[in-house]
């Protein structure tokens, strides 16, 4: 088992969005047996994510329930669970640990933890790493200077806790992605400089479908892989999730 968080403090640089497409494409094209431990109190952004799918499913003029009727999961869906907050929304290690024990021991494959964007000495991502209970960070970034700082910022901190991580593109837009990609070896070279991974695959930026809903829908799906889409949007999707697949395959954490 190997458990795995795609973080970074910085809001907006598709922290859940990427999760779901790992955790789909895990799942649903690789067979594998996957979790996601929804860390986000009190919103809980991935569960509701899964239960606004689910009432999407509901509605039979539905794009999405239409074609998951069309093409039946040879899987059932992944499990997606909500870490217990203490009083006042506040996670405790006597909580959270006992918690992901419990994860730990249900024979899953993958375990996703999706965590909001705050990175302090008592949030949850940071004393989770700091005791062994993470194996992998995948830091997402964008063109945008205050992401790249806070992608290093949280990219230090858990080197310094001995997490493997790689920081990677997102959300790249269609004038960016096009060139020979100096503009992002150039953009990586204050991590390069630090010992710090970055991949050469990039995610384009997919946001122009959420002007329609129901299609937004494949591509956030936690029900299905968005293979309607990967083609049409974003032909990089697949290379860029497969690649990574291999970089948290190629650790060997204690938990596996």
């Amino acid at each position: 088992m190997v458990r795995l968080s795609i973080y970074n403090e910085k809001g907006g640089v598709g922290k859940t969005t990427v999760t779901a497409l790992l955790a789909s494409y895990l799942a649903y094209v690789h067979g594998e047996s996957v979790c996601v431990a929804d860390f986000d109190y009190p919103s809980y952004h991935f569960m509701e994510l899964r239960r606004s799918e689910l009432a999407i499913l509901e509605d039979p003029k539905s794009p999405l329930a239409g074609w998951l009727r069309a093409n039946p999961r040879d899987v059932p869906p992944y499990d997606v669970l909500t870490v217990p907050a203490g009083p006042s929304g506040v996670y405790y290690p006597t909580t959270v640990f006992p918690f992901l024990e419990n994860v730990m021991a249900g024979g899953y494959s993958y375990v996703l933890l999706d965590f909001p964007g705050r990175f302090t000495f008592d949030e949850p991502v940071s004393y989770v790493a700091a005791n062994g209970y993470l194996d992998y960070v995948a830091v997402p970034m964008d063109t945008d200077s205050q992401s790249r700082r806070s992608a290093l910022v949280v990219a230090d901190a858990m080197r310094r806790q001995g997490v493997p991580l790689v920081l990677f593109w997102n959300r790249v837009s269609f004038s960016e992605a096009k060139g020979d990609g100096s503009r992002f070896r150039r953009g990586a070279e204050p991590f390069l400089s630090r010992g710090l991974p970055v991949m050469d695959e990039v995610l384009r930026d997919i946001r122009k479908i959420s002007r329609d809903p129901s299609e937004m829908a494949f591509v956030r799906s936690t029900l299905c892989f968005p293979v309607r889409y990967v083609n049409k949007w974003s032909p990089a999707i697949i290379p860029f999730l497969e690649a990574l697949k291999g970089r948290i395959d190629s650790i060997k954490p204690a938990s596996r």
